[in-house]
């Protein structure tokens, strides 16, 4: 082990080894709010969380879960979208629902975003109060490598 850490600090102090840290990349929201809807970091795109929001971003969309987790779901494939990335390049969700009760309608509107078998990792949570009153918010981390051909 000490030399496996010896040699991991040597490559890191050779600069012609180490790459030097690009600055993170702020994607400002479109919403009236003072956040960034994603923001690029190394090779990783972190997206902010998004709830099922109409057009407006004052009010979530009409028709309970279901519809919501479809507006929230539009709401990131356009974020993704912006960045040339698509539902396949999510590796990391969080989810958080107003009532963990409504987990199974959830589940069933998710997985149809993914091919079956490479579903994101994901936590989930029941919390308590979401922003606009919302059943469901996602964030997610995305694959998306800078400076190299996306494989």
């Amino acid at each position: 082990m000490r030399s496996l850490f010896a040699f991991a600090l040597a490559v890191m102090a050779t600069p012609a080894l180490a790459q030097e840290a690009a600055p993170p990349v702020f994607t400002p929201s479109e919403l009236p709010y003072p956040f960034s809807s994603a923001v690029q970091v190394g090779d990783v795109l972190y997206l902010s969380g998004d709830i099922g929001a109409d057009e407006t971003g004052r009010a979530v969309v009409p028709g309970g879960i279901e519809a919501e987790t479809r507006a929230m779901f539009a709401r990131i494939g356009k974020t993704l979208e912006a960045h040339g990335l698509g539902y396949a390049d999510l590796f990391k969700c969080t989810v958080m629902l107003a009532d963990m009760g409504e987990w199974p309608a959830f589940n069933a509107i998710y997985a149809t975003y993914f091919e079956k078998g490479r579903y994101p990792t994901r936590s989930a949570m029941g919390v308590n109060g979401l922003a606009l009153g919302a059943r469901v918010e996602m964030e997610c981390w995305a694959w998306n490598p800078q400076g190299t051909a996306k494989e």
